[in-house]
């Protein structure tokens, strides 16, 4: 019991770090907390006993630090995906439930190569993937992860319903896509 209390808070530290990325204005610092919620998250899926989550926020870091050094390469973007998978098979100990993550990630990280522009499918892909890690985390216990994945995914869909207005230039699309990829991973 102590170990789903311990791991709950750690997922509090994340969703907390996660809110005060949004309200960052440079890119950097959103990374950066980001970056934080990613290691509460990690060490709350280690402690949950879902490894195959953990690795995909090691992932999530190591991506985060190529944004922030804005290192733009189709390269690292597609070793990044195959380590989040490879690393989340040799990791996974939860069977069919330890792919979730696995294909979260995947989904996500594919949308958001395949769809930069397009902030409309980002957000439907974005839906997917909370959904996902909700099941996963209810599974695993972690239900103060599984009440944000819930929030998350309930203001992305008002969001996509609503529609957002982009700027004429697209610089408001694009933001918001640098946003939306550091914030995949949990």
């Amino acid at each position: 019991m102590n170990d789903i209390i311990v791991g709950n808070v750690c997922s509090l530290c994340a969703a907390v770090t996660d809110s005060i990325s949004g309200t960052q204005k440079k890119h950097n610092r959103i990374l950066a907390f980001q970056t934080l919620s990613q290691v509460f998250y990690g060490v709350g899926t280690i402690i949950l006993k879902g490894y195959s989550s953990t690795v995909q926020n090691g992932v999530a870091i190591l991506r985060n630090f190529a944004a922030m050094k804005r290192i733009k390469s189709k390269a690292v973007e597609w070793i990044l995906i195959l380590l989040g998978v490879a690393l989340g098979i040799v990791f996974n100990n939860l069977g069919l439930l330890g792919w979730l993550p696995i294909a979260a990630n995947l989904e996500y990280s594919i949308a958001v190569f395949q769809f930069k522009e397009n902030v409309r499918m980002l957000k439907i892909a974005f839906i997917i993937n909370m959904l996902m890690y909700l099941t996963f985390s209810i599974m695993i216990k972690n239900y103060v992860a599984a009440v944000a994945n819930v929030v998350v995914a309930v203001i992305t869909a008002i969001a996509l319903i609503k529609g957002e207005p982009e700027a004429a230039d697209g610089s408001e699309a694009e933001e918001k896509n640098e946003e939306s990829q550091t914030a995949d991973e949990e």
